[in-house]
């Protein structure tokens, strides 16, 4: 049984909110399967062990790990980057078929136009690509309460590695303690308590809430709007 967590004991001298967007701000529709499947034919012909493609789980592992993750299993540093190459444009096409059917989540809108309100800076940092990105702020009504919003291929470094999340919070200039970062998933955990900062859970669902738990999240809220709430009182 799933045990909401307030989200209390927050010490924030609250300057701006940043997001994800898929899953949090957005409710996208992404073929992770196909693009699992297209990234397995890529890593089986560039010479990758059957061992790392037997579970879908693994290939997550190396499309957020990237070369970093592909140097753990010993591929051939001359290899890495046209697999990383491949791997991107993959992800990109794969992402850009599903863009068209990417709706906003519960009070996502709603809850951007308040915060905007509240005189707060709206940031968005994203696994998803640029284009994507776009399109899909556009879509869900959202892209006018974004000040800031750094997609995959924007930075050099995108999440988990924290300086994706930093990069985003320097563009909105602010500082790292005056923000907090609001996620669905434990990789938007780990990014926020690497980059030092106040982590939020969204329970967009029973069971991606009971990961944020199991990954150690202590301050998750059930609807977006509730945000609201939480900015009113710091």
């Amino acid at each position: 049984m799933f045990i909401r967590r307030r989200p209390t004991g927050l010490s924030v001298r609250l300057k701006a909110v940043v997001f994800d967007m898929d899953g949090t701000l957005v409710d996208s529709k992404i073929d992770y399967e196909k693009m699992a499947g297209q990234i397995r034919d890529v890593l089986s012909e560039a010479g990758v062990p059957d061992e790392y493609l037997t579970d879908r789980r693994k290939i997550y592992q190396i499309i957020r790990g990237g070369d970093k993750v592909l140097a753990e299993m010993g591929v051939d540093p001359a290899s890495r980057p046209k697999i990383n190459s491949d791997m991107e444009r993959i992800m990109n096409g794969v992402e850009l078929e599903g863009a068209h059917l990417a709706k906003p989540m519960r009070n996502a809108a709603e809850t951007l136009r308040a915060l905007r309100g509240r005189g707060l800076r709206i940031g968005i940092a994203t696994r998803g690509c640029r284009d994507y990105a776009v399109e899909s702020m556009r879509l869900t009504g959202i892209r006018d309460y974004v000040d800031r919003c750094l997609a995959r291929d924007d930075v050099p470094h995108p999440k988990p590695d924290p300086r994706h999340l930093l990069d985003v919070v320097a563009q909105l200039k602010v500082e790292p303690g005056e923000i907090f970062y609001v996620g669905d998933t434990s990789t938007d955990l780990e990014t926020a308590n690497a980059a030092n900062v106040t982590f939020i859970g969204y329970r967009r669902d029973e069971e991606w809430g009971r990961r944020l738990l199991e990954a150690g999240c202590v301050r998750m809220v059930d609807d977006l709007i509730d945000l609201i709430g939480i900015a009113d009182s710091l």
